[in-house]
């Protein structure tokens, strides 16, 4: 319940941004309304001053009116000025309620596309944690689907309902005012047709969240093969993936049947009782005006009270059924802008651009689970332009390491330090401004090269841009391309080999020119000559950035002023490449490895070619 009306205050909060559009469409909806209640008065004025004979006359607007103009006689004489005055009354009330709907849909779309931008920027906020366990596809489903229905709802729906709620205002009043009795007839079903539509809501609303979390789930399944149909066909597995997709397509037709099921019982079922109530009015008043106690024009008139009010009535269960999927909607939008955002402080400020490149660890701890921390008492300092090779097994900690460095988590324990600056004291985008990262998985956008290699720095110039493809080594690629620079490359680049979108994204990362360059393992698809070439253009900045490489190759790790080896969560190892190969430990065993392998390459490579072809000797 508290949320429910959590999510409601939430809706209230998005209408209220633009009340002023809401209030002038209540206004003009309302002289809608008494227009519209004026069209069956003008019938009935007419039927009983100038059809019925012997004439009634009462005392209203419209009777002054024809005696004004002449009479009875002749208002009989030019009949055609009644329906006139019903056309132009008619006209009247459709410009305002056409003055309404523009006012609710510039006002409804204004305030989608204000929450939709406040939903998209709280994406970009989020915090890692919450990310890392998010399923993307339901996310898409919740920025698209879940949004065009609170679109629809408040563009349409909201209106809709007021229309009705004006109605009852309006409407009702002056029928008591023309004949109690008569409105009492015509109102004995509506407090039934209300009650029912507002049971029927109670009961789809939970199906309705049914349905929107099936479709979720089957957008996730289109998803993910979408981005991964070079692995389904790599495994041969497209005919699961089309048996999973398949149950989910299943479980979200059956929930919809069921749904349609539903409200196809309630709209037979409304439109019963809506038929019941013109019954009433039809036989009722026909019994009232042939004993005499209303006229006939008043019996004329109620039965088009009657309709104006039973069928808007009738629609309030479709109303309230979209108010249901527009809670549910908003429900689950609420879901990820309560989702935590990365952690600020007051105190944070930016570092400034020209902050130097030195890096400290002091007794760094951290772990998602406390009890059980991925990093372990972690200490050191770089020096700016220093260049330093991380290496360790897997889950040894390191790219935690760069993920504390760039403040996408931070520590339990300690402090980290960016050129003096205490990270937890700074803010993060600054902190990343100043840190030039190039992950393990590289990622690329479906767009041109150009625009991909200048992500980070627009407003670089091309000559920039080439040099920092030059500096890692693709250049020369790139400009075999047709179209060169203005490639455009596929979603996550699917269209480049593994090494050309490493070295793509290296370019990406080298352009931005900031103090600390991290490379997590980015040379692991290039080959040797290659590798050596961007080892060389790094080279040459050596002094300007300080450089950090997380790698398992020992041909890295000898172009490092220092290697870092962490195993286990901690910095066990630390020193030159040369010190470390001498010391008993991981780095001496990777350097034996390595080395072999190297030598065992080169002496199969000097290998005679019939060597290679000689017949082998029959066992026995």
């Amino acid at each position: 319940m508290n949320k429910s009306k959590h999510h409601h205050r939430i809706l209230v909060d998005l209408i209220r941004n633009k009340r002023w559009h809401y209030l002038g469409s209540v206004v003009a909806v309302s002289i809608a309304s008494y227009f519209m209640f004026l069209v069956p008065t003008i019938g009935q004025v007419v039927i009983d001053r100038v059809i019925t004979d012997p004439p009634v006359v009462s005392d209203s607007l419209l009777n002054r009116l024809i005696d004004w103009t002449g009479g009875a006689e002749t208002l009989s004489e030019h009949l055609w000025w009644a329906g006139l005055a019903i056309v132009l009354t008619t006209a009247l009330a459709g410009a305002f309620m056409y003055l309404k709907d523009y006012l609710a849909a510039r006002a409804c779309e204004d305030t989608v596309r204000d929450l939709r931008e406040q939903l998209f920027a709280h994406i970009h906020r989020l915090s890692e944690t919450y990310l890392n366990g998010a399923d993307s596809g339901d996310i898409v489903q919740r920025c698209t689907s879940d949004m065009d229905t609170l679109r629809q709802f408040l563009t349409m729906q909201v209106m809709d309902m007021g229309r009705t709620v004006v109605l009852m205002c309006i409407v009702v009043p002056l029928m008591f005012m023309v004949s109690p009795i008569m409105a009492g007839v015509s109102l004995f079903m509506l407090p039934i047709v209300f009650t029912f539509a507002w049971v029927y809501f109670g009961r789809v609303k939970g199906l309705f969240q049914e349905v929107d979390e099936a479709e979720g789930e089957l957008t996730t399944i289109v998803q993910e093969n979408l981005t991964g149909i070079r692995v389904v066909r790599a495994f041969a597995r497209q005919d699961y993936e089309c048996e999973k997709f398949e149950q989910g397509n299943a479980r979200y037709r059956d929930l919809n049947f069921k749904l349609i099921r539903m409200l196809s019982n309630f709209w037979a079922s409304s439109d019963l009782l809506c038929l019941i109530q013109n019954g009433f009015v039809l036989v009722g008043g026909g019994y009232l005006a042939s004993i005499g106690v209303i006229t006939v024009g008043t019996y004329f008139a109620f039965m088009l009270y009657a309709n104006m009010l039973i069928w808007p009535i009738r629609q309030l269960g479709q109303q309230l059924s979209e108010a249901g999927k527009a809670t549910v909607a908003i429900g689950r939008i609420q879901e990820i802008l309560d989702a935590p955002e990365e952690s600020t402080s007051d105190r944070e400020q930016d570092i400034p651009e020209s902050v130097t490149g030195d890096i400290e660890f002091d007794r760094v701890t951290f772990g998602f689970d406390p009890a059980k921390p991925v990093l372990k008492n972690v200490s050191f300092q770089i020096k700016a332009g220093e260049t330093i090779a991380i290496v360790g097994p897997t889950g040894a900690g390191k790219s935690t390491l760069i993920q504390l460095l760039m403040r996408l988590h931070d520590a339990n324990e300690g402090r980290i330090r960016l050129g003096g600056y205490d990270l937890t004291e700074v803010s993060r985008q600054s902190v990343r401004r100043r840190i030039g990262t190039l992950l393990q998985e590289p990622f690329l956008f479906s767009r041109s090269l150009r625009d991909n290699i200048k992500f980070g720095r627009a407003n670089a110039s091309d000559a920039q841009m080439i040099r920092s493809t030059t500096d890692a080594a693709v250049h020369h690629t790139i400009e075999a391309f047709q179209q060169g620079y203005d490639t455009v490359i596929g979603e996550r680049g699917v269209s480049l080999s593994g090494g050309q979108k490493q070295r793509v994204t290296l370019s990406r990362t080298l352009l931005r020119e900031v103090p600390v360059l991290v490379l997590d393992d980015t040379l692991s698809a290039v080959d040797s000559n290659t590798e050596r070439e961007i080892l060389k253009a790094l080279g040459r900045k050596r002094g300007e950035q300080t450089l950090l490489i997380i790698t398992h190759r020992i041909s890295v790790c000898r172009q490092a002023d220092r290697v870092f080896v962490m195993q286990d969560g901690q910095l066990t190892e630390q020193g030159t490449h040369e010190q470390l190969q001498q010391v008993p430990g991981f780095y001496q065993q990777l350097w034996t490895i390595q080395s072999g392998q190297k030598a065992q390459f080169e002496a199969d490579a000097d290998a005679e070619p019939a060597d290679l072809h000689r017949p082998i000797a029959p066992v026995g």
